[in-house]
């Protein structure tokens, strides 16, 4: 009855608005120059003549061509005045005379040419009009636009004007790039343009709140933008080189109004509902041509964070982005200041701090295993509830040297301290292979975290000269992290429920204080030489220095009895030192990167006073590379590369952690490290005449070695987890994705296929 009563409602809606609209199904033609030369990205549109309103935008491809399909023409008494229709009967035969026929106007404008327009009738016929030749234009007259062109595509930027779409005065830039066409935000706040992960922000042309997308997104006013640019934007060696490479990305520039950047602007809200829920948030902003200034703050129990990107997205192993979700209830107050300051043009620091608070309940989750041992189906129950406590803090801080053309710096920073509390609770329920109840557990987890970690990393790039791509570049990157922890926790076991006899009780209290200290340094050196036109010899030299240290010291009770305690200090020394040769060939469509880097890796790590353990490595890794963009919006990737992964610390460790004394787990120092062949191809293509996105990715891994985890369960319902190598792994990923804006409907629909077998 349900479907059918909304089968009935959609299809009510349907009925209603059919009378309201015309489809013209197809309107097309071509535009040339004075020499019949095809145009390409000629902006043509449509313009309803009655209030100026862009019914249809669209720019011609290669050759010239452009096409219209299923504009919304209203044909309905809707686009006639009131008064007109109670007039006589006389004029309304003239009325309905010119309701089947309107007039609009189709323009064509390319700069450095005259603009043409002319006025056409839609109706729902196809509508074919013909070659249109372009005058050029004098570039010396005063040009003057008096329609609003809503987007103009250049090589590598697609720029809208917001004037072309209906904004009110609350709405934030989230609200605003949800009505562009060619961008879409999906529901945990992933941004992508022209089918391509958005993953930076700025604001005229600056970092703004070190270029978080979903911060900015929430938080900025759209009321102030006067522009959106998508840009294609190379790397900044590859701008300073004029050598492409594969990390171009997809960016957002934010171009503010006028009176904006001189301006004091901003905004608060606030809102109350049903069950005590409440949201609030603040944005002032005050920008001038040096600096940039603003404020933000949001406290809310919503579910809404609107803070770092990192708390809703996450990166595979394949260097995709995927979203990340938070069950359960989440409070979240958050307060940021970011600054910008340009010394000199193309030369600015730019520094933010950040505080976010989030109280995040799990609520009460319930979770069912089946184990299969042997012939017996073992079933256990396990309900859960936690609660965590987070105060973080980070500072940002950059800058960027880009005033001279043969060469760049860029200095960046970050500072991080996080405090948490968390403290949650659980039941396991266990049952034997006749279904019953034999182990019974109750726990209570209470813990204390402080997280600090400072991040500094820098890069230069330097070009010989302006005839030559000769290069050279350096980059480093410093990482720290410490952490302490103290944790308690508080388990009532009870053995052996299906067989009274045997039945006994463990009442256990431990207690644990953790410390860890990670460093890694980093040392990238790159050299280019030129053999030619587009052709391009690359030398490449890195190293990584990684240490860690890790301190505990465990006290358990098991029925008031001290046991013995657990007391280790445990170290991890990493070198890696690589080195290679790479050939590159380069020009505007494809670019082509074949070579290979010789490895070698050692690990050294142990317990203060006992064994020492060492691992050596040597191998030959190639790669190969291949990126061709044959036009604008489409995108072919192929690559294929081969890998050494070490095991972890966690891995490798020879320390029994029994915290919870039903789930030990312990490392294994006799691991070796995975070898892998990975090969994959990716393939996107955006039409920007109709919205349509097709994209496809598949890719295939072969690993030597496989590094797996081995789990043990034991009569008593114990486990025990540890890791092997384990022979090879194989694995398979593909998948589809179609996704287009229907404009005349207002809706939008996305259709994806993904498989994984290995």
């Amino acid at each position: 009855m349900c479907m059918k009563y909304l089968f009935f409602k959609f299809s009510l809606i349907i009925c209603l608005l059919l009378p309201f609209t015309n489809w013209s199904q197809n309107v097309h033609g071509k535009i040339v120059n004075n020499e019949n030369f095809p145009l390409e990205f000629a902006y043509v549109s449509i313009i309803n003549t009655k209030d100026s309103l862009v019914i249809g935008a669209t720019s011609t491809n290669k050759l010239g061509e452009f096409k219209f399909s299923s504009l919304k023409t209203i044909s309905s008494a809707n686009e006639l005045k009131t008064s007109e229709l109670t007039e006589n009967n006389k004029k309304e035969s003239k009325l309905n005379e010119r309701v089947s026929k309107i007039e609009y106007m189709f323009q064509v404008h390319l700069v450095g040419y005259k603009k043409y327009k002319k006025p056409i009738y839609l109706d729902d016929n196809t509508l074919n009009v013909g070659v249109i030749t372009l005058e050029n234009q004098n570039l010396l007259e005063e040009v003057v636009l008096t329609v609003v062109l809503p987007f103009s595509i250049k090589k590598d930027t697609v720029s809208y004007n917001t004037q072309a779409f209906k904004v009110k005065m609350d709405d934030t830039v989230e609200d605003l790039l949800k009505k562009l066409p060619g961008i879409e935000i999906d529901v945990s706040g992933i941004i992508t343009a022209q089918g391509e992960v958005v993953n930076k922000i700025y604001v005229d042309g600056k970092e703004f709140f070190h270029g978080d997308p979903t911060l900015i997104i929430k938080n900025l006013s759209a009321y102030g933008i006067k522009r959106v640019e998508v840009i294609d934007e190379k790397s900044e060696k590859a701008r300073i080189t004029g050598i492409n490479d594969s990390s171009r990305k997809k960016i957002i520039n934010l171009e503010l109004k006028d009176d904006k950047k001189v301006n004091d602007f901003g905004k608060f809200h606030g809102g109350y509902g049903t069950d005590d829920r409440y949201l609030t948030s603040l944005n002032y902003n005050r920008f001038s041509t040096k600096l940039q200034a603003s404020i933000i703050g949001k406290y809310n129990n919503v579910n809404s964070s609107g803070s770092d990107i990192s708390d809703i997205i996450s990166f595979n192993t394949s260097g995709n982005m995927s979203s990340r979700s938070r069950p359960g209830f989440l409070t979240t107050g958050i307060a940021g200041l970011n600054l910008g300051y340009e010394i000199n043009e193309d030369q600015s620091i730019n520094a933010d701090y950040f505080y976010n608070y989030t109280l995040a309940s799990s609520g009460n989750t319930l979770k069912k295993r089946t184990e299969l041992i042997g012939n017996d189906e073992i079933n256990s129950v396990i309900k859960s509830s936690s609660e965590n406590i987070s105060h973080n803090n980070n500072l940002n801080f950059s800058f960027n040297n880009s005033s001279n053309k043969l060469s760049s710096m860029y200095i960046n920073g970050s500072l991080y301290n996080d405090n948490n509390q968390r403290n949650s609770n659980s039941t396991l329920d266990r049952y034997n292979a006749e279904n019953e109840l034999n182990l019974e557990s109750e726990s209570n987890t209470n813990s204390e975290s402080e997280n600090n970690s400072m991040n500094l990393s820098f890069q230069y790039t330097k070009r010989f000269n302006e005839k030559s791509k000769r290069n050279f570049s350096i980059s480093s990157n410093f990482d720290v992290y410490e952490s302490t922890d103290i944790s308690n926790n508080n388990q009532v076991n009870n053995f052996n429920i299906a067989s009274p006899d045997n039945a006994y009780k463990i009442l256990e209290d431990t207690n644990r204080d953790e410390e860890h200290q990670n460093l890694n340094l980093g040392l990238n050196l790159n050299y280019v030489e030129p053999l030619g036109k587009n052709n391009y010899l690359e030398v490449q030299s890195n190293t990584i220095y990684v240490t860690i240290k890790d301190n505990v010291n465990q006290v358990k009770h098991e029925n008031d009895i001290l046991q013995q305690p657990l007391i280790y200090n445990q170290y991890y020394t990493e070198n890696n030192f690589e080195g290679g040769v790479f050939y590159k060939y380069d020009n505007d469509e494809i670019m082509i990167y074949l070579g290979g880097l010789f490895a070698n890796q050692n690990q050294i790590f142990g317990l203060t006073n006992e064994k020492e353990y060492t691992n050596s490595y040597t191998n030959f890794n190639p790669q190969m590379t291949i990126m061709y963009r044959p036009k604008r919006g489409e995108t072919l990737n192929l690559n294929l590369k081969k890998s050494i992964l070490l095991p972890s610390l966690t891995q490798l460790t020879p320390v029994i952690n029994d915290f919870n004394s039903l789930y030990i787990q312990q490392g294994n120092p006799f691991l070796t490290s995975e070898e892998t062949i990975s090969v994959s191809g990716m393939y996107n293509s955006y039409n920007f005449n109709n919205g349509f996105n097709f994209f496809s990715h598949i890719s295939y891994s072969h690993i030597s070695n496989s590094i797996v985890n081995s789990e043990f369960t034991d009569q008593l319902g114990i486990r025990s987890s540890t890791y092997e190598n384990f022979g090879e792994k194989n694995s398979i990923i593909g998948g589809v994705k179609l996704a287009k804006r229907i404009k005349s409907l207002g809706l939008r629909y996305k259709i994806s296929i993904d498989r994984r077998y290995s």
